[in-house]
């Protein structure tokens, strides 16, 4: 991930009424990896049960509420402030960019203005979140995946949101348009790179791994993957040459 994006000033914008707090840690973590959040506001009613959960959470990540009571069923108050003060923040000029975590897709149109500011967005939202919210933004990120991390990826009881096999297709178009011929090795970090480039949510937790060279491993006969010592690792299709497949690197 390029310094520059590193250090962007960040404004978190959370749709309290739409996710639950006890993501919002995993959710401030992942977002850390973006940029420095300067900003974090949380809206909704936090009163009653809702505002017994959400207590501990904003004062253990330092966010900022908005309190908004609800007077009847259907009502929007909690996303209007959330789009005002978006907006607010955009015009000031201050920010590289801004979280907005829900899964509502009534904020596609927020993200999408955002971007039209030149400024990234990303939303972080449910395996529920409609489409157009997921393509508006410049990535999105399943809550759901923040489960996963090098130690517990493995583990049975942590089901992925897809099937492993789902992955293959995407992965062999991406290294079709970076191999000149199919037995050209190539960068695993490029290779990711042209894979979050074709879609704003993939994700290889989305498949039940943390890093992308796991996943490489785990789909096995397609692909060969080296780790040189000294070098990036990198990967390359398994073809066949004079009717032979070509063997694993030190196999």
């Amino acid at each position: 991930m390029p310094t520059e994006q590193r250090s962007a000033r960040l404004a978190v914008l959370i749709d309290a009424d739409n996710v639950p707090a006890r993501m919002i840690g995993r959710a401030i973590t992942e977002m850390e990896k973006y940029g420095q959040l300067v900003v974090k506001r949380a809206y909704g009613d936090f009163t009653g049960p809702q505002g017994v959960m959400w207590e501990e959470t904003l004062v253990r990540h330092a966010i900022v509420p908005r309190h908004l009571g609800i007077s009847g069923r259907g009502k929007n108050a909690a996303d209007i402030a959330l789009v005002i003060d978006a907006m607010d923040l955009l015009h000031g000029g201050a920010f590289g960019g801004f979280c907005i975590v829900s899964s509502d897709s009534d904020f596609a149109n927020l993200a999408i203005r955002i971007r039209e500011q030149h400024l990234e967005c990303y939303v972080f939202g449910g395996e529920s979140a409609p489409e157009r919210l997921r393509q508006a933004c410049s990535r999105f990120v399943y809550l759901e995946n923040l489960r996963f991390d090098l130690l517990h990826a493995a583990h049975p009881k942590m089901k992925p949101l897809r099937p492993l096999g789902d992955a293959l297709p995407m992965v062999k178009s991406a290294m079709a348009s970076l191999a000149v011929e199919p037995a050209d090795w190539v960068r695993i970090d490029l290779l990711e790179r042209e894979l979050e480039s074709r879609t704003t949510d993939f994700d290889t937790r989305t498949y039940g791994h943390v890093r992308l060279r796991d996943l490489l491993v785990a789909l096995k006969r397609p692909f060969v993957v080296d780790t040189p010592r000294d070098a990036a690792a990198r990967v390359r299709m398994r073809v066949a040459k004079s009717g032979r497949k070509i063997p694993a690197p030190n196999g």
